[in-house]
């Protein structure tokens, strides 16, 4: 009975923690991986939500841009019809 105790006792004193360490280094990657699998983290969705609200912003400036640019081509056509009416706005020809 005595060696049963003494194999017993190197088994919870030296197996339990070699056993707990093993599980614990080949667990812990698994499971980083299984959590990163499910989906983006909270961090990733941050970073997305900034850039398409970034795009959004882009696209917003884009159109703004192009519209001043049509306002600006009109004026300048507006210009040059009342500078020279008869012409109608159109450039002179260098012949």
């Amino acid at each position: 009975m005595g060696e049963f105790v003494a194999v017993l006792g190197v088994l919870f004193v030296i197996g339990v923690p070699m056993l707990a360490l093993a599980t614990r280094f080949a667990l812990r990657p698994l499971i980083r991986d299984l959590i990163e699998a499910r989906g983006p983290r909270a961090q990733d969705r941050e970073t997305i939500e900034r850039l398409v609200h970034r795009v959004a912003q882009l696209e917003h400036e884009a159109i703004e841009r192009d519209r001043r640019l049509d306002e600006l081509a009109d004026a300048e056509l507006f210009r040059r019809q009342l500078e020279d009416p008869t012409k109608g706005g159109r450039p002179q020809d260098s012949t």
